[in-house]
Parts: structure tokens; sequence; C-alpha cells
């Protein structure tokens, strides 16, 4: 006999949209991995008889995949469960799959609400061609990179944030994509459920300071064909950093670095010479 991983998927701010088949998988777990092992109690009633539980988060999910595939090994069925949604959505759970399909256990899917699919959903963009980005990388070349595929996508975009770094993600979002429609979606199957809807332009202007909680940006396409090389935008963000005559040099040579992902200092050096062989010529 061979256990089976199930990855349950869970609410996302309303307890009510926990289904009836995922309550009954998690009561009947012979272990429970969870993201948070405080959140999954509370989606049951309190004195509820919760199956033995123990934390797997992305810190330790690589530690726990040798203790999951030692229980499979047994004939156990193992849940498990993230915070709030899908596991693996910008979630733990992945290295758990892996890790149950590289021994040749069975791993389910019993599914649930994630932000990502109804905001898409609330929006009124096409749900047909969708690139869910999850979390952008926070700096570098790393984001710059990913700015700049938002910046040319012709699908509907999907991103998380943070609610302090909102504002910010606005302000680079309008840079590259101003006239898009843009929706900010929040405190989504709660109470206080808000969707902001506008230009990333106007909501950038709109929202100027933090926000409460993790938010879902879903970012119209570019409605014209995209056959941009894929370096010409950033070609065009150093020129546009060359010209601009408000930039200190480091400003400058920092703003470079980040569309390229070229080294500051080297750019900086470099910035310098030219700057005195202007000088030079000029004499």
């Amino acid at each position: 006999m061979t256990g089976t991983l199930v990855l349950v998927g869970t609410p996302i701010g309303n307890r009510g949209d926990l289904s009836p088949r995922a309550r009954e998988t998690i009561l009947g777990a012979d272990l429970l991995l969870c993201e948070d092992t405080r959140s999954v109690s509370r989606l049951f009633e309190p004195g509820a008889t919760l199956p033995p539980r123990i934390s797997c988060f992305v810190g330790n999910e690589a530690e726990r995949a040798g203790l999951l595939r030692a229980r499979l090994a047994e004939g156990a069925r193992v849940v498990f469960v993230s915070e709030a949604g899908m596991p693996t959505w910008s979630d733990p759970g992945a290295t758990l799959v892996r890790a149950a399909l590289e021994g040749g256990f069975s791993v389910d899917v019993i599914p649930g609400p994630t932000a990502a699919s109804m905001a898409v959903s609330l929006s009124g963009f096409t749900g047909s061609d969708v690139h869910f980005m999850g979390f952008l990388p926070r700096r570098g070349s790393a984001r710059a990179s990913a700015l700049t595929q938002i910046a040319r996508a012709s699908a509907t975009v999907v991103l998380y944030e943070a609610g302090n770094r909102v504002p910010a993600l606005l302000q680079e979002l309008a840079a590259i994509a101003g006239d898009r429609a843009m929706v900010i979606a929040r405190e989504l199957t709660k109470l206080h459920q808000e969707a902001l809807r506008g230009t990333a332009q106007a909501l950038a202007e709109r929202v100027e300071e933090a926000v409460r909680g993790e938010v879902t940006v879903v970012i119209a396409g570019r409605p014209d064909a995209v056959d941009d090389d894929p370096g010409r935008e950033a070609a065009r963000a150093v020129w546009r950093a060359l010209c601009d005559e408000t930039l200190r040099p480091r400003a400058r040579a920092r703003a470079i670095a980040e569309r390229t992902g070229l080294d500051t200092r080297e750019i900086y050096e470099a910035l310098g010479r030219l700057a005195s062989k202007a000088d030079e010529s000029a004499d």
C-alpha cells in the first residue's frame, strides 16, 4: 500500500468558501503539512479534532519533503495546505509534489479559491490568455526584466504585491504602461472587498500611500501587436536616462544599471570618462 499527497485549496478570506470536500479531506488526513498551523485551525469550529499538524513553509519545505516521502512509504494520506488559497501559486507545495512523484507516489488536488483567478474575473479583461507572475523580484536586473515583460505583454498580466510596496509598484507600471487598463483588488472575499479601476497612470496618482494587506494587480494586455526587439525597451530607458538633465551622475548610472543589469560602478566610471573627454574636446 502506498500513500497519497493531497494539495487542498483553502479560503483566501471567507471561511465559508471551504468546500465540503476540502473539509472532509483535511479532517481525514493521517498528517497535515501546513504553511501556518494556526490558520488551518481557524477554518474549523472550536474543539474540532484535527489530524497531527506539522509546519511546512518556504524555509523548511525541502526538509519536510524527506518526512513526506517516509510517511507516504508507510501508506499515509498526507494533506498539504498553504496559509490561504491554492498551494504552489506563489506559495509552497511544488517541492512536495516533486518529491512525491519522484518517489513513485500519487498526488491529488482538491481545488479552492485563488486571488489571481478571482481578480481576473472581476477585471473584465480577457481570461483566455493570462500571464501569472506572482510577486515580482524585489530589485536589480531581475525586476527590470520582469517589468519589460509586462510592458511588452499582449496577455492579461496578474501580479501579487505587499500593501506597503503598492505605491512604488504603481509608479513603475505607470512609467512602462501608463495608458493600460488596470485593476487593483484587495480584501478579496472579505467584508471590505475592493477593486480599484483605471489606467496605470491614474491609479499611480490615486494610490500614493501603503494599503493594508496583500493586493492582486491585473493589467490588461497591449492591444497592438508586439514585434519589438527584446532589447529595444531597455535601449529606450537608457536613452531617457542619458538625456535626463535632472539626474545626478550616480542616479543616472543607477537608472541605466537597473534596465541593463550592468554594474552601477562600472557605468558611473564610464560616464565619468566620457564627460572628461567631452570637456577636453571642448577646450
